[in-house]
């Protein structure tokens, strides 16, 4: 079994990588050093990973799933290495990193709220690409006519 696990840890990282770790005898090994080098918590690390946060912006046109996706991937790395951020902090973080055609929405957000909810949020952006995508459909429909 340990055999067949270091098989597939070594078919499904890169070639450079592979390089790094492939001097390792069993899986445990295999899987702690690729750990130490590639999940290290280290200052750098923890720095990179919160600039990481800190640039992520959605660009004009771009999905909110996918945007949301690529949030909770960097808010997860930054929990893997100790790094806690608060609801309030994440939904911040969350409404500054949308395009400035989405402030209304911000705005309307930032002034009926009296605390963020982080999954209220999330709801209220999806709800708003779904209208907006709503309403590019029928405008284009009318635009056929």
């Amino acid at each position: 079994m340990d055999r067949k696990a270091k098989s597939t840890i070594r078919l499904c990282v890169s070639d450079l990588v592979l390089l790094n770790v492939s001097g390792e005898a069993t899986t445990k090994a295999l899987w702690d050093k690729s750990g130490t080098l590639y999940q290290s918590k280290s200052l750098v690390n923890k720095l990179f990973l919160w600039k990481n946060m800190y640039n992520l912006r959605m660009k004009y046109g771009d999905s909110v799933t996918e945007h949301l996706n690529a949030f909770n991937i960097v808010v997860s790395k930054l929990a893997f290495v100790d790094i806690k951020i608060s609801d309030e902090d994440k939904c911040i973080s969350l409404l500054c990193s949308l395009p400035d055609s989405w402030d209304s929405l911000v705005i309307a957000i930032g002034s009926n709220a009296t605390a963020l909810q982080f999954d209220e949020i999330v709801s209220a952006l999806l709800t708003e690409e779904m209208r907006r995508k709503y309403m590019e459909s029928q405008n284009g429909d009318s635009f056929s006519v």
